[in-house]
């Protein structure tokens, strides 16, 4: 057995709009409380375990079924669906839509994935062996629990430490109303331009007679929305500790780690500039055995072999994996 810490320092490539509800409106970020020297308490924004971890387990089931061929020809049950992309899910006696838990353990045994993140079989959760922890803002705050290592960058690089409020941006946001707007409303039919011309009346006469009844059911789509966001260029600290037992397992977790930070992206509004990170650095720290070694992780160095213990496994179970995931009842 063994247990290794991976320490990541990774960079906001674009604003981060990882929110935790909404007042109104308003999405506000997500943060956790922490406690200061002093001994009073303050609120660090994070982008949450849950997510990262829910990255690597897409990044790794991904890389499985493209190894397996199964992206071309898909053949996945519901079930099998739920537990490689979600971890599955925990169901009622006679739920046909569950995978059973000798079926978990085949499965286990084909797909190395499952033995680092887990997952629902039946009425039980089967644990993983990979621990994820939140990726902390750096900032004035955080400052007293971050890594030795990466205290000691920050004074090697001489960057300026802030307060957590200072990379917080309120970003607002305007959807239009189309119907609003005289060459759209050329593209109405002739039935819908009278309803559009009744609606404009309404809205009038409740603005004039100030009825608020009647200016909430006359109102526009258009739709003003505000929403925080972490600056473009936040840096964040992050853990991640893996229990591996051969090297398929080890190689199985480079694999997913590699495929996750090919494409890292977090939070939401991804689809219009948010959310992408990069790793600025990382090391690895093993805890195994009486004195801990360090060194660092390139996982872009030319002589990296992350991944081929792992796409062997795949490929020379590939037609027994896409069998399998045919018949499980789900």
């Amino acid at each position: 057995m063994k247990k290794t810490r991976y320490s990541f320092l990774l960079e906001a490539e674009q604003p981060i709009a990882h929110h935790s509800e909404v007042f109104g409106n308003t999405a506000v970020l997500m943060d956790r409380k922490v406690r200061q020297k002093d001994g009073s308490f303050a609120r660090v924004p994070i982008l949450t375990g849950d997510t990262l971890r829910h990255g690597l387990r897409e990044a790794s089931a991904w890389a499985l079924l493209d190894a397996a061929g199964m992206v071309a020809n898909p053949s996945l049950t519901e079930g099998a669906l739920r537990l490689l992309f979600a971890g599955g899910m925990v169901t009622g006696r006679g739920d046909a839509g569950t995978i059973k838990l000798d079926q978990y353990r085949r499965l286990a045994e084909l797909v190395p994935p499952l033995r680092l993140f887990g997952g629902c079989c039946d009425n039980r959760v089967i644990p993983g062996n990979l621990e994820v922890s939140d990726a902390t803002l750096i900032c004035a705050e955080s400052e007293r629990y971050w890594p030795d290592w990466v205290r000691e960058w920050v004074k090697t690089d001489g960057l300026a430490v802030s307060t957590a409020r200072s990379h917080v941006e309120l970003v607002q946001r305007v959807r239009m109303d189309p119907t609003l707007q005289p060459n759209k409303q050329r593209l109405l039919s002739g039935e819908a331009q009278k309803a559009l011309t009744g609606k404009v009346k309404a809205q009038e006469a409740a603005h004039e007679s100030g009825d608020a009844v009647e200016r909430e059911e006359s109102k526009s789509s258009m739709m003003p929305r505000t929403f925080e966001c972490l600056v473009k260029g936040s840096l964040f600290t992050w853990d991640v500790w893996v229990t591996t037992f051969n090297d398929l397992e080890q190689d199985t977790f480079l694999t997913a780690l590699g495929a996750f930070f090919a494409n890292p992206v977090v939070g939401g509004k991804r689809a219009t500039g948010h959310g992408r990170i990069r790793v600025v650095a990382c090391q690895q720290l093993s805890v195994l055995g009486p004195k801990d070694t360090a060194k660092v992780v390139d996982l872009a160095a030319p002589d990296q072999r992350a991944g081929r213990i792992f796409l062997a496994h795949v490929k020379e179970r590939a037609k027994e994996i896409q069998a399998f995931f045919a018949d499980v009842n789900a």
